[in-house]
Protein backbone atom coordinates (compact mmCIF):
# COMPACT_ATOMS: atom_id res chain seq x y z
CA UNK A 1 0.00 0.00 0.00
CA UNK A 2 2.88 2.37 0.83
CA UNK A 3 4.08 1.91 -2.90
CA UNK A 4 0.86 3.42 -3.88
CA UNK A 5 1.86 6.35 -1.92
CA UNK A 6 3.00 9.24 -3.94
CA UNK A 7 4.58 12.80 -2.35
CA UNK A 8 2.58 16.07 -2.71
CA UNK A 9 5.80 18.18 -3.28
CA UNK A 10 5.17 18.89 -7.10
CA UNK A 11 1.30 19.28 -6.35
CA UNK A 12 0.66 23.20 -6.85
CA UNK A 13 -2.65 22.94 -4.25
CA UNK A 14 -0.63 21.23 -1.74
CA UNK A 15 2.88 23.26 -2.11
CA UNK A 16 0.36 26.60 -1.56
CA UNK A 17 -1.01 25.20 1.42
CA UNK A 18 2.09 24.11 2.96
CA UNK A 19 2.80 27.49 2.18
CA UNK A 20 0.19 29.21 3.72
CA UNK A 21 0.60 27.09 7.24
CA UNK A 22 4.23 27.97 7.43
CA UNK A 23 2.90 31.68 6.81
CA UNK A 24 0.35 31.65 9.44
CA UNK A 25 2.82 29.20 12.17
CA UNK A 26 4.92 32.41 11.28
CA UNK A 27 4.16 34.68 14.32
CA UNK A 28 4.06 31.45 16.44
CA UNK A 29 7.71 30.60 15.67
CA UNK A 30 9.30 33.58 15.92
CA UNK A 31 7.91 34.26 19.46
CA UNK A 32 11.10 32.52 20.99
CA UNK A 33 12.85 31.99 18.27
CA UNK A 34 15.77 34.28 19.81
CA UNK A 35 15.09 33.66 23.25
CA UNK A 36 14.07 36.86 24.21
CA UNK A 37 10.70 35.62 26.03
CA UNK A 38 12.73 33.52 27.75
CA UNK A 39 15.71 36.20 28.87
CA UNK A 40 12.95 38.50 29.92
CA UNK A 41 11.28 36.26 32.10
CA UNK A 42 14.56 35.19 33.32
CA UNK A 43 15.38 38.60 34.19
CA UNK A 44 11.71 39.27 36.34
CA UNK A 45 12.67 35.83 38.10
CA UNK A 46 16.10 36.89 39.01
CA UNK A 47 14.78 40.44 39.80
CA UNK A 48 12.46 38.70 42.67
CA UNK A 49 15.26 36.55 44.04
CA UNK A 50 17.78 39.43 44.19
CA UNK A 51 15.21 41.89 45.92
CA UNK A 52 15.42 40.46 49.34
CA UNK A 53 18.91 40.34 49.19
CA UNK A 54 19.59 43.62 47.70
CA UNK A 55 16.88 45.01 50.46
CA UNK A 56 19.11 43.50 53.33
CA UNK A 57 22.30 45.17 52.18
CA UNK A 58 20.84 48.67 52.39
CA UNK A 59 21.86 50.70 55.50
CA UNK A 60 19.50 51.12 57.76
CA UNK A 61 19.07 55.12 57.34
CA UNK A 62 18.02 54.16 54.13
CA UNK A 63 15.38 51.88 54.83
CA UNK A 64 13.95 53.62 57.51
CA UNK A 65 13.85 57.28 55.21
CA UNK A 66 10.24 57.97 53.94
CA UNK A 67 12.30 59.79 51.01
CA UNK A 68 14.96 57.15 50.22
CA UNK A 69 13.01 53.79 50.90
CA UNK A 70 11.78 53.81 46.97
CA UNK A 71 15.28 52.81 46.05
CA UNK A 72 13.89 48.99 47.81
CA UNK A 73 11.55 48.96 44.94
CA UNK A 74 14.37 49.08 42.16
CA UNK A 75 14.25 45.19 41.69
CA UNK A 76 10.55 45.38 41.44
CA UNK A 77 10.32 47.95 38.57
CA UNK A 78 12.85 45.79 36.80
CA UNK A 79 10.83 42.77 37.92
CA UNK A 80 7.68 44.22 36.42
CA UNK A 81 9.14 45.57 32.87
CA UNK A 82 11.82 42.78 32.25
CA UNK A 83 9.45 40.36 31.00
CA UNK A 84 8.19 43.64 28.07
CA UNK A 85 11.25 45.41 27.79
CA UNK A 86 13.60 42.06 27.31
CA UNK A 87 12.20 40.92 23.82
CA UNK A 88 11.52 44.21 22.12
CA UNK A 89 14.93 45.00 22.46
CA UNK A 90 16.01 41.78 21.09
CA UNK A 91 13.50 41.96 18.29
CA UNK A 92 14.60 45.29 17.42
CA UNK A 93 17.87 44.92 17.24
CA UNK A 94 19.02 41.68 17.15
CA UNK A 95 16.03 39.29 15.31
CA UNK A 96 14.42 41.52 12.76
CA UNK A 97 17.79 42.76 11.00
CA UNK A 98 18.17 38.77 10.31
CA UNK A 99 14.91 37.78 9.75
CA UNK A 100 13.03 40.73 8.55
CA UNK A 101 9.67 42.58 10.43
CA UNK A 102 7.22 40.01 11.91
CA UNK A 103 3.94 41.30 13.20
CA UNK A 104 2.81 39.43 16.52
CA UNK A 105 -0.64 39.82 16.43
CA UNK A 106 -0.64 39.01 20.61
CA UNK A 107 1.91 41.92 21.18
CA UNK A 108 0.94 44.46 24.11
CA UNK A 109 1.65 48.00 24.07
CA UNK A 110 3.12 49.73 26.69
CA UNK A 111 -0.22 51.55 27.50
CA UNK A 112 -1.93 48.48 27.80
CA UNK A 113 0.53 46.85 29.93
CA UNK A 114 0.25 49.41 32.42
CA UNK A 115 -3.30 49.66 32.32
CA UNK A 116 -3.08 45.94 33.16
CA UNK A 117 -0.69 46.36 35.92
CA UNK A 118 -2.81 49.63 37.48
CA UNK A 119 -5.91 47.15 37.27
CA UNK A 120 -4.32 44.32 38.89
CA UNK A 121 -2.55 46.23 41.73
CA UNK A 122 -6.58 47.55 42.37
CA UNK A 123 -7.90 44.44 42.20
CA UNK A 124 -5.37 43.19 44.68
CA UNK A 125 -5.95 45.89 47.26
CA UNK A 126 -9.87 45.82 46.74
CA UNK A 127 -9.41 42.17 47.48
CA UNK A 128 -7.56 42.75 50.74
CA UNK A 129 -8.85 45.76 52.17
CA UNK A 130 -12.80 44.23 52.97
CA UNK A 131 -10.48 42.04 55.58
CA UNK A 132 -8.36 45.06 57.40
CA UNK A 133 -11.74 47.05 57.72
CA UNK A 134 -13.26 44.59 59.05
CA UNK A 135 -10.55 44.36 61.39
CA UNK A 136 -11.15 48.09 62.30
CA UNK A 137 -14.77 47.77 62.59
CA UNK A 138 -14.13 44.73 65.44
CA UNK A 139 -11.10 46.79 67.11
CA UNK A 140 -13.13 50.06 67.88
CA UNK A 141 -16.25 47.11 69.26
CA UNK A 142 -13.73 46.01 71.64
CA UNK A 143 -13.68 46.94 75.23
CA UNK A 144 -10.24 48.85 74.96
CA UNK A 145 -9.93 50.23 70.87
CA UNK A 146 -7.24 51.84 69.38
CA UNK A 147 -7.33 55.81 69.97
CA UNK A 148 -6.91 56.43 65.69
CA UNK A 149 -8.73 53.29 65.26
CA UNK A 150 -11.78 55.14 63.91
CA UNK A 151 -9.57 57.54 61.69
CA UNK A 152 -7.80 54.10 60.07
CA UNK A 153 -11.29 52.34 59.42
CA UNK A 154 -12.36 55.67 57.31
CA UNK A 155 -9.17 55.74 55.58
CA UNK A 156 -9.44 52.15 55.12
CA UNK A 157 -12.97 52.55 53.63
CA UNK A 158 -11.79 55.36 51.66
CA UNK A 159 -8.99 53.35 50.12
CA UNK A 160 -11.69 50.94 49.46
CA UNK A 161 -13.86 52.78 47.12
CA UNK A 162 -11.30 54.21 45.18
CA UNK A 163 -9.67 50.31 44.76
CA UNK A 164 -13.63 49.24 43.92
CA UNK A 165 -14.30 52.14 41.70
CA UNK A 166 -10.44 51.42 39.77
CA UNK A 167 -11.42 47.90 39.50
CA UNK A 168 -14.94 48.89 37.76
CA UNK A 169 -13.08 51.49 35.30
CA UNK A 170 -9.99 49.82 34.04
CA UNK A 171 -11.93 46.46 34.05
CA UNK A 172 -14.19 47.78 31.06
CA UNK A 173 -10.78 48.85 29.09
CA UNK A 174 -8.49 45.68 29.54
CA UNK A 175 -10.82 42.92 30.22
CA UNK A 176 -12.28 43.21 26.70
CA UNK A 177 -13.05 40.37 23.89
CA UNK A 178 -10.00 39.86 21.48
CA UNK A 179 -11.34 40.75 17.55
CA UNK A 180 -10.31 37.11 15.73
CA UNK A 181 -7.27 36.99 14.19
CA UNK A 182 -7.60 36.78 10.22
CA UNK A 183 -6.38 33.59 8.93
CA UNK A 184 -7.09 30.98 5.87
CA UNK A 185 -10.16 29.27 7.74
CA UNK A 186 -13.37 30.16 9.85
CA UNK A 187 -13.48 28.05 12.79
CA UNK A 188 -17.47 29.09 13.44
CA UNK A 189 -18.02 27.81 10.32
CA UNK A 190 -15.83 24.85 10.37
CA UNK A 191 -17.22 23.92 13.73
CA UNK A 192 -21.22 24.51 12.44
CA UNK A 193 -20.06 22.62 9.71
CA UNK A 194 -18.97 19.68 11.89
CA UNK A 195 -22.03 19.67 14.45
CA UNK A 196 -24.24 18.65 11.46
CA UNK A 197 -23.09 15.09 11.55
CA UNK A 198 -22.72 12.59 14.44
CA UNK A 199 -18.83 12.08 13.72
CA UNK A 200 -18.04 15.91 13.46
CA UNK A 201 -20.21 16.06 17.23
CA UNK A 202 -17.72 13.25 18.33
CA UNK A 203 -15.05 15.33 17.40
CA UNK A 204 -16.33 18.41 18.86
CA UNK A 205 -16.37 16.55 21.71
CA UNK A 206 -12.96 14.59 21.62
CA UNK A 207 -11.67 18.60 20.73
CA UNK A 208 -13.36 20.19 23.58
CA UNK A 209 -12.12 17.44 26.12
CA UNK A 210 -8.39 17.64 24.93
CA UNK A 211 -8.55 21.50 25.49
CA UNK A 212 -9.72 20.95 29.06
CA UNK A 213 -7.15 18.58 29.44
CA UNK A 214 -4.60 20.74 28.13
CA UNK A 215 -5.44 23.87 30.38
CA UNK A 216 -6.70 22.33 33.41
CA UNK A 217 -5.37 19.20 33.86
CA UNK A 218 -1.95 19.74 32.28
CA UNK A 219 -0.74 21.76 34.95
CA UNK A 220 -2.55 19.48 37.64
CA UNK A 221 -0.37 16.85 36.91
CA UNK A 222 2.70 18.92 37.05
CA UNK A 223 1.82 20.70 39.84
CA UNK A 224 1.06 16.97 41.50
CA UNK A 225 4.92 15.91 40.02
CA UNK A 226 6.68 18.98 41.91
CA UNK A 227 5.34 18.62 45.00
CA UNK A 228 5.80 14.67 44.78
CA UNK A 229 9.30 16.01 44.15
CA UNK A 230 9.28 17.97 47.13
CA UNK A 231 8.35 15.33 49.29
CA UNK A 232 10.24 12.89 48.47
CA UNK A 233 13.26 15.30 48.91
CA UNK A 234 11.70 15.93 51.90
CA UNK A 235 11.97 12.18 53.36
CA UNK A 236 15.55 12.04 52.00
CA UNK A 237 16.57 14.82 53.78
CA UNK A 238 15.95 14.80 57.20
CA UNK A 239 17.32 18.24 58.22
CA UNK A 240 15.01 19.86 55.89
CA UNK A 241 11.26 21.32 57.34
CA UNK A 242 9.09 22.44 55.17
CA UNK A 243 5.02 22.70 56.01
CA UNK A 244 2.81 21.72 53.79
CA UNK A 245 2.01 25.36 52.59
CA UNK A 246 5.35 26.00 51.66
CA UNK A 247 5.45 22.42 49.60
CA UNK A 248 1.93 23.66 48.12
CA UNK A 249 2.89 27.53 46.98
CA UNK A 250 6.43 26.32 45.94
CA UNK A 251 4.87 23.42 43.78
CA UNK A 252 2.37 25.34 42.32
CA UNK A 253 4.83 28.16 41.05
CA UNK A 254 7.36 25.27 40.14
CA UNK A 255 4.45 23.45 38.26
CA UNK A 256 3.63 27.08 37.11
CA UNK A 257 7.54 28.28 35.22
CA UNK A 258 7.23 24.14 34.05
CA UNK A 259 4.15 25.17 31.86
CA UNK A 260 4.93 28.25 30.96
CA UNK A 261 8.46 27.10 29.87
CA UNK A 262 6.79 24.39 27.58
CA UNK A 263 4.14 26.78 26.28
CA UNK A 264 7.13 29.46 25.31
CA UNK A 265 9.12 26.84 23.70
CA UNK A 266 6.04 25.02 22.05
CA UNK A 267 6.99 25.98 18.70
CA UNK A 268 10.42 25.27 18.67
CA UNK A 269 11.02 22.26 20.88
CA UNK A 270 11.70 20.23 18.00
CA UNK A 271 14.72 21.84 16.90
CA UNK A 272 16.22 22.73 20.22
CA UNK A 273 15.84 19.23 21.98
CA UNK A 274 18.10 19.99 24.51
CA UNK A 275 14.97 22.22 26.60
CA UNK A 276 13.02 19.01 27.39
CA UNK A 277 16.59 17.91 29.72
CA UNK A 278 16.00 21.95 30.70
CA UNK A 279 12.35 21.46 31.99
CA UNK A 280 12.92 18.41 33.72
CA UNK A 281 15.90 20.41 35.49
CA UNK A 282 13.75 23.16 36.56
CA UNK A 283 11.07 20.48 38.66
CA UNK A 284 13.98 18.38 39.39
CA UNK A 285 16.56 21.20 40.69
CA UNK A 286 13.66 23.30 41.90
CA UNK A 287 13.24 20.41 44.58
CA UNK A 288 16.74 20.15 45.55
CA UNK A 289 17.49 23.46 45.77
CA UNK A 290 14.73 24.27 47.71
CA UNK A 291 15.35 21.59 50.53
CA UNK A 292 19.40 21.56 50.48
CA UNK A 293 19.84 25.85 50.44
CA UNK A 294 17.42 26.64 53.51
CA UNK A 295 17.21 31.04 53.89
CA UNK A 296 16.38 32.87 56.63
CA UNK A 297 15.75 36.79 56.29
CA UNK A 298 18.22 38.89 57.67
CA UNK A 299 14.92 41.43 58.16
CA UNK A 300 12.06 39.19 58.02
CA UNK A 301 9.74 42.63 58.81
CA UNK A 302 10.73 43.58 54.78
CA UNK A 303 9.65 40.70 53.36
CA UNK A 304 7.09 38.74 54.90
CA UNK A 305 6.60 36.24 52.29
CA UNK A 306 9.97 34.84 51.72
CA UNK A 307 8.79 32.17 53.63
CA UNK A 308 6.68 31.13 51.09
CA UNK A 309 8.87 32.13 48.01
CA UNK A 310 12.72 31.21 49.36
CA UNK A 311 14.83 33.61 47.26
CA UNK A 312 17.30 30.63 46.56
CA UNK A 313 14.40 29.02 44.61
CA UNK A 314 13.80 32.07 42.80
CA UNK A 315 17.51 32.51 41.72
CA UNK A 316 17.57 28.94 40.32
CA UNK A 317 14.57 28.77 38.45
CA UNK A 318 15.65 32.74 37.26
CA UNK A 319 19.09 31.40 36.58
CA UNK A 320 17.85 28.57 34.11
CA UNK A 321 15.49 30.55 32.21
CA UNK A 322 18.05 33.18 31.31
CA UNK A 323 20.81 30.61 30.36
CA UNK A 324 18.45 28.38 28.06
CA UNK A 325 17.12 32.05 26.42
CA UNK A 326 20.86 33.22 26.03
CA UNK A 327 21.86 29.18 24.43
CA UNK A 328 18.62 29.88 22.31
CA UNK A 329 19.69 33.27 21.27
CA UNK A 330 23.36 32.32 20.84
CA UNK A 331 22.02 29.54 18.25
CA UNK A 332 20.05 31.74 16.77
CA UNK A 333 22.85 34.20 16.14
CA UNK A 334 24.55 31.58 14.56
CA UNK A 335 22.28 30.28 12.14
CA UNK A 336 20.54 33.82 10.64
CA UNK A 337 23.40 36.08 9.79
CA UNK A 338 22.51 39.55 9.46
CA UNK A 339 20.99 40.96 6.20
CA UNK A 340 22.54 42.79 4.06
CA UNK A 341 21.02 46.19 3.15
CA UNK A 342 19.44 46.87 0.26
CA UNK A 343 20.78 49.54 -2.17
CA UNK A 344 18.75 52.64 -3.33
Amino acid sequence: MNADLHPLDHVPAARTLAELQSQMQRPAVNANLDGGFELGWGTMVLCAGLSPYFVAALPYSVTSSWWKSWVCYLPLLVMAFGPYAVPKLIKRYITWPRTGYVADPNEVKLSQLLLLMAFGAALGFALVLPFLLFSDIRGLTSPSPRPDGLSTAIWHGVELLVCASLVVFLGRKTIRKRQPIPGAYDAAIINQGLGQTAAGRKTLRVVRLTLVLMFVGLPIVVGLAALGLLYLTKSALHHAELSWTQLGVLSFFVGCNAILYLMGNAAIIRQHRWKWLALATMLIGSAIVALTMPYKAARPELAPMLELFPPPVMLFLGLLWFLSGATTLLEFLRHHPRLAAESV
